[in-house]
């Protein structure tokens, strides 16, 4: 299906930048001055001060901290602004964050990417016809830009990546393992095989990480 965008080449785009890392909002402002079409209206580097911007300058996009972007959402919907949202994060992606963060921001972009692989990201946004992301949208649903709020799969053997998922929908060690046909001492060295690879601290984690990689369309 073709994404129908909004003819914005004769005219300018106004964008907020709500980002904590001084470092991370002068690179992104930065690489937006290649595109004359984008306006960036102001910078905040606390969300009280963002949240002020907001008001005054009603902006078109808004490039917001995933950590943010849910008190943003409460913030556009008690005043009536709209604009779409953009999440740029420290993470090379969002992780537990991805299905909350879907419902609100059109994409996101990791403070590690590389800018002429972002910028067309932004562009899309920038250029989309709706006046706010809207998840209950086919226009939405079918963005490109979408795919990147998705986790990448997780480099786990086949094995490990059916315990993963049977934990992300919430079956304990004794259902995985009835479910496998293995044991449930197999099942815990699955698990720590798991946390190892992922680099996470606790089964907690590794709950929270799994469940939200099985929203993300592991099924």
């Amino acid at each position: 299906m073709v994404v129908r965008m909004s003819d914005s080449r004769y005219r300018e785009i106004t964008l907020l930048i709500m980002v904590p890392s001084e470092v991370a909002t002068v690179g992104l402002t930065v690489a937006l001055s290649s595109r004359s079409e984008l306006h960036v209206l102001a910078t905040a580097l606390s969300l009280d001060d963002g949240l002020v911007a907001l008001r005054r300058q009603a902006p078109e996009v808004v490039v917001i901290a995933p950590e943010w972007v849910q008190t943003a959402r409460q913030f556009l919907l008690e005043t009536d602004i709209r604009t779409r949202l953009i999440a740029f994060g420290s993470r090379p992606h969002l992780g537990a964050n991805a299905h909350a963060t879907s419902q609100v921001a059109c994409g996101y972009i990791s403070y590690f990417v590389q800018a002429k692989n972002y910028l067309p990201l932004i562009d899309l946004v920038s250029r989309c016809q709706l006046p706010t992301m809207d998840a209950k949208q086919m226009l939405c649903l079918c963005c490109p830009v979408r795919q990147s709020l998705k986790p990448p799969k997780p480099n786990l053997t086949a094995r490990e990546m059916e315990v993963f998922v049977a934990i992300g929908k919430g079956f304990g060690a004794s259902d995985v393992a009835t479910q496998m046909g293995i044991s449930v001492k197999t099942v815990e060295s699955h698990r720590e095989s798991i946390k190892s690879k992922l680099a996470l601290g606790s089964a907690w984690e590794m709950n929270a990480i799994a469940a939200d990689w099985c929203r993300g369309g592991s099924s």
